[in-house]
């Protein structure tokens, strides 16, 4: 019995050190942290020029989730403080019944959407170079086959990969200006 304190206590020390360094480690360049005043990012709400309503609320959401999870970037909400500035734009939307029954009613649909990001230096104005500054996205579902699920459960599905691709392309879009190499 005296074992089991023990144990308890041999797997707490690593989460508690765990939780004892900063979130995310801070990028270097050559061994060098960057320091945080050129890590400051305020995201933009993403626009909308589809007809899909509330996609841009939620990836807007996810983004900024995305980059605080990932902890490169420090996430201001005063624009005025930020170094950086990150613009995102669903531009395309697009549903398209993929599979139908042979009373010509959908079975699968298939979502397409691309999402026009750029990231702008804030006290120049500047366009920062990204490799692609169209993220394309795309998800399957059916409501009757398989694994069932809404649209609007597609669409989530969909757009946290679109946030995970958006942050990874404004680090290396972020990265590059500084260090002028790709990491």
């Amino acid at each position: 019995m005296r074992f089991f304190p023990f144990f308890l206590l041999a797997l707490m020390i690593p989460l508690v050190m765990g939780c004892a360094t900063e979130p995310g480690r801070p990028p270097k360049i050559d061994g060098v942290p960057i320091p945080d005043i050129k890590r400051t990012l305020y995201i933009q709400n993403v626009r909308n020029n589809t007809y899909s309503a509330g996609t841009h609320t939620r990836l807007t959401q996810m983004i900024v989730e995305e980059i605080d999870r990932r902890g490169r970037f420090l996430g201001t909400r005063d624009k005025s403080k930020a170094t950086y500035r990150l613009y995102s734009e669903i531009v395309h939307y697009q549903a398209v019944g993929d599979l139908m029954d042979l009373a010509d009613q959908q079975i699968t649909t298939e979502l397409f959407v691309v999402t026009r990001i750029e990231l702008v230096e804030a006290e120049s104005g500047r366009k920062l170079p990204m490799e692609r500054n169209e993220i394309p996205g795309r998800a399957f579902y059916s409501t009757q086959i398989g694994y069932r699920e809404s649209e609007v459960e597609a669409q989530n599905r969909l757009l946290r990969v679109m946030a995970l691709r958006i942050a990874e392309e404004a680090e290396r879009s972020w990265y590059y200006s500084l260090s002028g190499k790709i990491n």
